[in-house]
């Protein structure tokens, strides 16, 4: 029978609930990708008052930005009255948004080696005056090496983020002030704007400076040129470090419009089968996303041609990939491909560990920087590999103003890392991370281009991550393309044009599934290992040749691209790799569809750091070439593998792909296209799940460097990537809600059965980090204590106040998937923070190490169950119902559960 209900009809069909007349959903002409439209579109008995609300309103000439900044007079005679002198600062520098006064003053002077007297006079002043106000201030002088005449371009890059890295210690946050103190070489002045764009949550910056003209203010470059901050660059999308100037010349307001966006061009695409275009915006503007389903050679082809129609007297390709992408040949294929004069390859440790300064800036790689804009063939990097290394290469390309290109390897680097201006490394000391992704920049790259074929070489761990992080957004929005969504996020400006019901992803689980069977299939692994193994010895031979005394060049053009660092497989890198299968899953060889395809003559070929047999005829002076002629044919076997599939399975594995990146890519332009582009207020609930999954994810790598030292082995079982912490940390925080009260009954069971769901494979189950720390002598007490100090230096800290120190800020769902918990401090509640106790953070840590949240999602008897992960590992047959079954049933009581909500207003 049909059951009308007010304005929607529900219809049973096979167990699960289908909308006939969709009012509670927004109509079809409000599809995801698509112009927004106006509630007046919807059905006539739909009256939710809901029309006039910031979800259906899309601003016009936000590409249209300027840049400006108030020069002010504050003449040296005005340090005779040191308060008046600190207070004429914090009274001319802007607040941020939210505060009404500044809480703490980090002044940075030059060296004591300028020997500059009014600088030191400068800093009494401020000393004196600081301590008058009852202000506390912070000293950070400048390292000496940077501020010398002819400093190198490393000596420039090491003193900025020393600098930024001795703020963040100090714990300056977005409500400090940042007084530069500068003296007679003015040109040091530029040292500010990079130091202070750093401070990644935001610190408002003031200059003291000596100069004697204005000069350009908007565009301040470091004495060798390297390091440039044009703040009327387009991809910075109008954000400027510098706040206000004081000196001695006249007061003076400069302000200029901000570049023209211009990204390249693709319409050139537009008939192209093989391509798929993902609109997003972000800040108004529009970033192209190209998917190429072509083979590999046929995607390079397009990119190629795709630069060439941009630079057509031709450019400088500085192709930055980590190790694992570098052994697979990924970064010499598109050096290959882009067919230019000169190029440059910079291969560099991967991890969150890595995800540092010194592990992104050498001498080399500035150098070319320098050389190609010499050249008149101006440098363009190119991001090659995972979400690490696009942030951190994209960090550099902000902090050289250099023309940036993103080509994911990873499905999270191109629906998560792309689809963010931030640029950021990690505060690491001494491997250790002490805090995630709080150095950094905004910066867009000019476009996303996607190789549909190297996502194949995914990890397991990969596949997890992307999930991981898709339930944390599928727990946030839930299905947001509904009357119930747009009134839960009624405040998000122009939402409705990328609003979806995001927990379609559920729905895809299978082609996960087998997307994981693939990965861990024993063949594959082992033809993925053998490739990498040739790809290492590759990357030995590559500079070998490059620090050959004997040779001043290489023999061919392409081979002066070439350049890697020479070290051993990092730890943290190891998450990246697929290596054997497990032995429950062998069974996989024979069953999934995969056919056995040649080695490529490897067999001889094993693990890292193994010698390798080459066939005689391979001598000293073309083994490198050889090797690399064998890597391209052992690839294409290896996608051969994947193409000679069942085909059912690979349809569902590529229908996973394409929904997943899709979906988060909407959620992500929902916020960040017109509302909130540089995610400082409602766009922040990106990092729900964050706080606790930052804390556990470098607790995880410093285990993993723990282990390294004692000699002991990390099993790949234990090695978990960001979005892997990010969705066993949803767990936590459902947990903590309902432990609150906020998430009970059937909303609670909603909201961890997503990574539940996905969870068969292990990959958000704690206990094999569990097994690590017991091998390793790791209590719990330790752990908790572990992830809570990551916790404290968490960088959404400094957003508001917290009423007692032992609490933090986190976020929160209540009642049910997509509905965030709110507050009553105002500049919690912009971003949906919450203040919690550091015990609840406690006690959610304590069970997550006793295997609490070790489960999966089943259903029996039409129920959701969650049953232990340890035996579902081992033996999958213990499970009642396949996870297609199970996702359908969380859809469908997710769905009744938004039906509830449908305002009372309607007739």
């Amino acid at each position: 029978p049909t059951k009308r209900t007010n304005a929607y009809f529900i219809k049973p069909l096979n167990n699960l609930f289908t909308i006939n007349i969709m009012s509670l959903f927004l109509p079809p002409n409000v599809q995801p990708l698509a112009p927004a439209a106006t509630l007046k579109t919807w059905s006539d008995e739909t009256e939710t008052g809901l029309e006039s609300t910031d979800f259906f309103k899309t601003p016009k000439g936000m590409e249209k930005r300027s840049v400006g900044v108030d020069y002010h007079q504050l003449t040296d005679s005005s340090q005779s009255n040191p308060v008046q002198y600190v207070q004429t600062i914090l009274d001319n520098t802007p607040l941020p948004k939210g505060r009404n006064a500044f809480t703490s003053i980090h002044v940075v002077a030059p060296p004591l080696s300028a020997k500059s007297i009014s600088a030191e006079q400068t800093i009494e002043t401020l000393q004196s005056g600081s301590d008058t106000l009852g202000k506390e201030m912070h000293l950070h002088r400048l390292n000496a090496d940077g501020c010398k005449t002819a400093s190198t371009p490393m000596e420039e890059y090491n003193t900025i983020f020393e600098a930024a890295s001795s703020l963040l210690m100090s714990k300056a946050d977005r409500a400090s002030i940042l007084i530069f103190v500068g003296w007679e070489n003015v040109a040091m002045d530029a040292y500010a704007a990079f130091i202070a764009m750093l401070p990644f949550r935001g610190v408002q910056c003031a200059i003291i400076s000596r100069r004697q003209t204005y000069s350009n203010l908007l565009r301040l470059t470091t004495p060798s040129g390297t390091f440039d901050f044009d703040a009327l660059t387009s991809a910075r999308m109008g954000k400027f470090s510098i706040h206000a100037l004081f000196g001695q010349l006249p007061a003076k307001k400069i302000s200029s419009p901000v570049e023209q966006w211009c990204p390249v061009d693709i319409s050139s695409q537009d008939n192209d089968e093989e391509v798929v275009k993902i609109p997003f915006k972000i800040g108004g503007l529009k970033l192209p996303m190209l998917t190429h389903n072509g083979t590999c050679d046929e995607a390079l082809y397009c990119l190629s041609e795709l630069m060439k129609d941009r630079f057509p007297n031709g450019y400088t390709p500085i192709v930055s990939c980590g190790e694992t992408c570098d052994a697979l040949g990924y970064g010499q294929d598109m050096l290959d491909a882009l067919d230019q004069d000169d190029g440059f390859l910079f291969a560099h440790k991967s991890g969150e560990t890595y995800k540092r300064y010194d592990n992104y800036g050498t001498d080399r790689l500035f150098a070319k920087i320098n050389e190609a804009r010499k050249s008149g063939a101006p440098p363009v990097i190119i991001a090659v590999g995972g979400g690490v290394n696009g942030n951190c290469i994209g960090l550099i390309a902000g902090m050289t103003n250099c023309e940036f290109i993103e080509v994911p390897t990873t499905p999270m680097h191109y629906n998560d890392a792309v689809t963010s201006a931030k640029k950021a490394f990690s505060l690491v000391v001494e491997d250790r991370i002490l805090s995630k992704n709080i150095l950094g920049c905004f910066y867009l790259p000019q476009l996303a281009f996607c190789v549909n074929e190297w996502l194949l070489s995914i990890s397991s761990a990969n596949a997890h991550a992307t999930v991981g992080e898709a339930t944390k957004t599928m727990n946030m929005l839930g299905m947001s393309n509904s009357i119930v969504g747009a009134s839960d996020f009624h405040n998000i400006l122009g939402a409705s044009e990328f609003a979806s019901d995001f927990t379609k992803i559920l729905s895809e689980v299978e082609g996960f599934d087998n997307l994981i069977g693939f990965i861990e299939n024993r063949s594959i692994a082992n033809q993925k290992k053998n490739i990498i193994t040739v790809g290492k010895r590759i990357a030995e031979l590559r500079e070998s040749k490059l620090n050959s005394s004997s040779l001043k060049e290489l023999d061919s053009p392409k081979e002066t691209k070439f350049l890697s660092k020479p070290s051993s497989m990092s730890i943290a890198s190891l998450a990246t790799l697929s290596t054997a299968a497990s032995a429950s899953d062998m069974s996989l060889t024979l069953d999934s569809g995969i056919s056995q395809a040649p080695s490529a003559g490897t067999s001889s070929i094993s693990g890292y750091g193994s010698e390798m047999s080459l066939s005689d005829d391979e001598s000293d002076d073309s083994e490198l070439e050889q090797l690399i002629r064998r890597r391209k044919v052992m690839m294409s076997n290896f996608r051969d593998s994947f193409h000679s599939m069942d085909p059912e399975k690979k349809k569902s594995i590529l229908s996973f792909l394409t929904t997943i990146n899709k979906e988060i890519v909407c959620a992500k332009a929902m916020f960040l296209a017109y509302s909130d582009p540089f995610e400082k207020y409602r766009a922040l609930l990106f990092e729900y799940a964050h706080t606790l999954g930052h804390g556990v994810e470098a607790f995880a790598n410093d285990l993993y460097l723990k282990a390294r030292n004692s000699g002991v082995e990390v099993s790949e079982d234990a090695l978990r990537l960001h979005g892997q912490c990010v969705g066993m940390a949803v767990l936590w925080a459902g947990e903590m809600s309902k432990d609150l009260g906020k998430l009970v009954g059937e909303g609670y069971v909603l909201h961890q059965s997503f990574p539940y769901l996905f969870n068969r494979a292990g990959g958000f189950s704690f206990g094999p980090i569990r097994n690590l720390c017991d091998e390793l002598g790791v209590g719990k007490e330790e752990f908790c204590e572990k992830v809570l100090q990551v916790v404290r230096r968490d960088n959404k800290r400094g957003y508001c106040n917290c009423s007692d120190p032992k609490k933090s800020v986190d976020q929160l769902v209540t009642c049910r998937p997509g509905k965030m918990l709110g507050s009553d401090d105002p500049n919690a509640e912009v971003r949906y923070l919450v203040e919690v106790d550091e015990e609840w953070q406690g006690n959610v840590l304590a069970k997550a190490f006793d295997g609490f949240f070790d489960k999966v999602a089943d259903l029996e008897n039409g129920e959701i169950k969650f049953i232990s992960s340890a035996p579902v590992r081992k033996n999958k047959k213990i499970l009642q119902s396949r996870s297609k079954s199970v996702a359908a049933h969380i859809r469908n009581r997710l769905l009744q559960a938004y039906i509830s909500d449908i305002p009372v207003t309607q007739n």
